[in-house]
């Protein structure tokens, strides 16, 4: 069932600046969103992760949250932390026609 919110947002990413800022943001919270999935599956809390990278909890906190701006090398070490390699690609985009 579609909500009043779901029909403004459907209209709102007609408009392509909008739409590409959105889509933008929702990599970007899928990182954090990952990040955290992770941490959480190998039974870690953000205090105990962030002893583990030599980091503060609210500075892992934010990377969870806002990972925009998390330098790589926080990442590798987040990665390796909860028994993972960092993967970074470039992804070639279907051409336009």
């Amino acid at each position: 069932m579609k909500t009043a919110w779901d029909d403004y947002l459907d209209q709102q990413l007609t408009v392509p600046s909008v739409r590409q800022a959105y889509e933008e943001e929702t990599k970007v919270l899928s990182i954090g969103l990952q990040l955290a999935n992770q941490r959480k599956r190998r039974g870690l809390t953000q205090a105990e992760l962030a002893k583990k990278i030599g980091t503060s909890t609210p500075q892992l906190s934010r990377t969870e949250r806002r990972p925009e701006n998390v330098n790589m090398r926080t990442l590798i070490r987040y990665a390796e932390a909860v028994g993972m390699d960092l993967d970074v690609r470039l992804i070639a985009k279907p051409a336009n026609r």
